[in-house]
């Protein structure tokens, strides 16, 4: 679903991401997150987030997340409702 969005945004996505990770402190829900992340993505100056680009972006936010997973850096919950990281820098 990644494949669709632009290069450019898949950047400033993940940035965004990173960056909000570095705030998380505890077990967070994993849907506030990715409203927090799309929230920032609006403030940015020049980005046309539309409804068809906001419904794949935020799939990629949780993608993004479960590569952390993988990596060990984020603990997600089996229903992926709640997540927590687990270390700090990726």
């Amino acid at each position: 679903m990644s494949i669709d969005i632009p290069e450019e945004i898949r950047r400033i996505v993940e940035e965004i991401t990173i960056n909000k990770l570095s705030d998380i402190k505890g077990k967070t829900e994993t849907l506030s997150f990715v409203d927090s992340v799309i929230e920032e993505l609006r403030k940015r100056g020049g980005i046309n987030l539309n409804d068809d680009l906001e419904a794949m972006v935020r799939p990629y936010i949780v993608d993004i997340l479960w590569t952390l997973r993988k990596r060990g850096t984020v603990s997600m919950d089996d229903d992926l409702l709640h997540f927590s990281v687990t270390k700090q820098g990726s």
